[in-house]
């Protein structure tokens, strides 16, 4: 599994931005940021993965899953509704596969468009 510190290297190179650059658009130090890139700090708070993943055009969930954190809006959300927690721990018990998941997601967007 890649690393979040090499992925977040990654994003950023392939957006040609420099380490400062990248760091002043997120709001932390470019010092910060090269020990994040060096894998010498952990991965960050939420609100700076978000930024970064702003930052980068990156897919925010991609880096906390990364981060082995969760959004905390997420967390938010399944505390307020336990009906979600249901659908999630169906879905892990019943092992379901990516293409599952991704029938599921098809109908959800298109029950919710009705």
């Amino acid at each position: 599994m890649r690393k979040f510190c090499d992925t977040v290297r990654e994003l950023r190179q392939a957006q040609n931005l420099s380490l400062r650059e990248t760091a002043s658009m997120s709001g932390i130090s470019p010092a910060y940021l090269s020990r994040i890139e060096r894998g010498k700090e952990p991965p960050p708070s939420p609100a700076v993965i978000k930024s970064i993943a702003k930052v980068l055009a990156a897919d925010p969930d991609v880096l906390f899953r990364l981060s082995e954190s969760t959004d905390p809006e997420i967390s938010h959300y399944l505390v307020n509704n336990p009906c979600a927690v249901r659908l999630l721990r169906l879905i892990s018990d019943q092992n379901f596969t990516d293409q599952e998941i991704d029938k599921i997601l098809h109908f959800a967007e298109k029950l919710k468009k009705n």
